[in-house]
């Protein structure tokens, strides 16, 4: 990414970003309607019309972000160097209902967000509240509380009533603490799209949160393809902005395409700095750290023989849960009794057609039959060694997808000679490991300006087939893009997953 001309950094504490997550009925958007009119910027409780899906709140002398849609698609994004929309999770759960299935799937989604977070017992005056079997039911979940066998802060609250909300939010600004969160506000701008949306009169507008960096009017924001110029940029409550910096959400108005939800956003100083960043912009070596979009699932035939109805409708509910991410099993066909040749007739007209008997034979006619049409059948006694294959065959069809990983990193120190064609140059191994023949981006201020090849390695002036961290390398590389010293080689390889 394009950079200030600066001669200093101006790091600082960075406010949190949180988000707040659990089940439905538990209290989320009381919380969130209580902190807003208690805590709001500029002390316009309740009167405040937010415009946006963010908004700020200060807590004592400090400010706090939060996400006004905790389940927004973009939270659950991991970005390059492991960054999320939300710096802090609060799981928020019912004293009266205790821990529910959405709240399990909720600290799931946190969990793998790789986030901290801190548990909100709710509606502690409610006449139905049992506090202790709340906390009591999380601990058998795994979610281990301070003071009950592990470190997960919490704080017993009623979001109606206002009660015990001011600590929470003291915890969560001591959580903040601990993770130490900063940003630099001499740096240009960057974050997260957190959602867009054409306005009839205005155009497309999109709503962004600045994980770092500031943004000045007059600047240039560009997200993926979308680019717009920062002319017209408003805080959560809809006033016009100069300068915003890191951890506030903002709406920029006025870009010529609309930006995805999730995907990050960063700032240029001017137009000519955007517009040779997207004329080098490379979607397909930009790809975020996620799970690929998926527009249909392949559906697998089975056929199912039990030996009675129970067996069947056993089975059938053990597959209903099974799929992947690209494929999913049909039932074509199940039954009771022995596997007929009927049956292999059916599956004969599919050769991804699955035939499973559970309890059953097959007459000698389908055995022939199977083997003169080459369907394979599978008969099994144990039910979980029948649903072992069935996964196990499912997985098989799944639709392999190739994604691009980064296996090491280093920092270019010197270049001893350049062509047209390549050169060489000496640098250390930052992280991962550089190989003999891997393809490496060339990385310039955040940006890639190319690709090349590694032809050769040299470490304390041996030839070498790999390097490490820490390593110090001589290297000879071919690229028609010319490399500087300070630039940073980035060892890429394409991956099945």
């Amino acid at each position: 990414m394009a950079k200030k001309k600066q001669t200093q950094s101006n790091i600082g504490t960075r406010p949190p970003v949180v988000a707040i997550m659990g089940h439905i009925d538990h209290g989320k958007s009381t919380l969130l309607d209580y902190i807003r009119k208690s805590n709001i910027v500029d002390g316009e409780a309740g009167g405040i019309t937010q415009h946006i899906s963010a908004y700020e709140v200060i807590h004592g002398d400090r400010a706090i972000t939060f996400l006004d849609t905790p389940g927004h698609a973009a939270f659950a994004k991991t970005r390059e160097r492991g960054a999320t929309t939300a710096d802090i999770a609060i799981l928020i759960v019912s004293a009266e209902d205790g821990v529910k299935e959405q709240t399990m799937g909720a600290y799931e989604f946190i969990k793998n967000s790789g986030i901290p977070f801190i548990v909100a017992i709710n509606k502690i005056d409610s006449p139905k509240a049992d506090v202790e079997k709340t906390k009591f039911s999380l601990v058998e979940k795994g979610i281990y509380l301070e003071g009950m066998g592990g470190d997960i802060s919490y704080n017993e609250i009623s979001a109606k009533a206002g009660t015990n909300v001011d600590e929470l939010l003291d915890t969560i600004l001591l959580a903040a603490d601990l993770e130490e969160l900063t940003g630099d506000a001499n740096k240009l701008g960057e974050g997260i799209v957190l959602e867009s949306s054409l306005d009839p009169k205005k155009g497309i507008q999109a709503t962004l949160i600045i994980k770092d960096g500031t943004i000045v009017s007059g600047n240039y924001i560009v997200s993926g393809l979308s680019s717009a110029p920062v002319r017209i940029m408003e805080d959560f409550a809809g006033n016009t902005l100069k300068t915003a910096t890191f951890s506030q959400p903002v709406r920029i108005i006025g870009f010529d395409k609309q930006p995805q939800a999730g995907d990050d956003f960063m700032v240029f100083n001017n137009k000519k700095e955007a517009q040779t960043y997207l004329k080098n912009y490379d979607p397909q070596t930009s790809k975020k750290e996620e799970d690929p979009v998926i527009t249909s699932k392949e559906t697998v035939p089975l056929i199912i023989k039990t030996d009675v109805i129970g067996s069947l409708e056993a089975i059938k509910h053990q597959i209903e849960k099974m799929e992947t991410s690209s494929a999913v099993f049909k039932i074509i066909a199940e039954g009771v009794g022995e596997i007929s040749s009927n049956d292999i007739r059916q599956a004969g007209t599919d050769d991804q057609t699955v035939i499973v008997g559970f309890h059953v034979g097959q007459s000698k006619s389908a055995g022939d039959l199977a083997e003169v049409m080459g369907v394979e059948i599978k008969r099994f006694d144990i039910i979980y060694e029948l649903t072992d294959f069935l996964e196990e065959a499912l997985e098989s069809r799944r639709t392999r997808i190739e994604e691009e990983e980064i296996f090491g990193e280093a920092k270019i120190i010197r270049v001893f000679s350049w062509t047209n064609k390549g050169g060489v140059v000496g640098g250390k191994v930052k992280e991962g490991v550089l190989e003999t023949g891997d393809k490496v981006a060339i990385v310039r201020r955040d940006v890639e300006i190319g690709r090349g090849t590694i032809k050769g390695l040299q470490k304390s002036k041996q030839d070498a087939t790999m390097v490490q961290a820490d390593d110090e390398f001589g290297m000879m590389i071919s690229s028609k893009y010319e490399i500087a010293e300070g630039d940073r080689l980035r060892s890429v390889r394409i991956v099945s997953k």
